[in-house]
């Protein structure tokens, strides 16, 4: 699958940053250093270069083609009636809604830390407090085809607060979604340990997927390599691939 990615010299690339480098490049304010120094140009030249595994047919993907499907009705209907029904229960206690990073640190924060007695343990990075995510730097953070979205579920709770702001409702899952051209890559992406048997993650998976489908330019929706959960990403019609960025 060939896809371009627009890239130039004017815009910073973000999916396939952060698939290379996660902890540096998952925000472009955040990270604001390394989007803008050495470590930036360094990566960029070797996904140029081909001599990276991830990109240019080198790697098999997590890959929704969008060409496949009509319309996101058309995604959502191909569903199994298993991941239909575990949408709709959660879609009963949840809505799904595009939100603000800013606005839902705390909770952001709660979430990744409900994750911390896994199995496999967490990474310490997702451990960091609230006061690491805060951010006040003046960045461009949106270009024509490259942005960042978040897309969360919520649950209504009268009075709630985030920092100082009265949001009246409660963050349970995130998915961040890095757009560069044609291709939507999954970022960040975690759910509360407490809720999950509500069904929340395909909810807000495909939902996520779903809404990407209504941006024209977009043919693909990535989630990372197949070989990472692949049969968990096969229940939501991803499917193995291998990616060639047009730059």
């Amino acid at each position: 699958m060939i896809l371009d990615i627009k890239y130039s010299d004017d815009i910073k690339i973000l999916g396939p940053l952060y698939y290379l480098d996660c902890y540096n490049f998952w925000d472009l304010k955040r990270c604001h250093k390394a989007f803008h120094g050495k470590p930036y140009q360094d990566i960029l030249k070797k996904i140029k270069t081909n001599s990276v595994n991830l990109y240019n047919g080198d790697a098999t993907m997590a890959v929704v083609d969008f060409d496949k499907y009509k319309n996101n009705d058309h995604y959502l209907s191909s569903l199994s009636p298993n991941i239909k029904r575990d949408v709709k229960k959660s879609s009963s206690i949840y809505s799904f809604k595009e939100f603000n990073f800013n606005d839902f640190i705390p909770d952001f924060c709660e979430i990744n830390q409900s994750q911390a007695k896994r199995k496999n343990g967490i990474n310490p990075w997702y451990l960091n407090p609230p006061e690491f995510f805060r951010c006040d730097i003046e960045e461009r953070a949106y270009w024509e085809s490259h942005y960042t979205k978040w897309f969360g579920l919520f649950r209504f709770q009268k009075h709630y607060k985030q920092f100082e702001k009265t949001t009246n409702e409660k963050l349970v899952a995130y998915c961040q979604v890095n757009v560069d051209g044609e291709m939507a890559s999954i970022g960040l992406v975690w759910g509360h340990a407490s809720h999950y048997k509500n069904g929340i993650m395909f909810h807000l998976i495909t939902k996520a997927c779903s809404e990407m489908m209504n941006q024209d330019e977009i043919k693909a929706f990535v989630y990372y390599g197949w070989g990472q959960y692949p049969e968990w990403k096969k229940r939501m019609l991803f499917e193995p691939s291998k990616i060639n960025l047009k730059i």
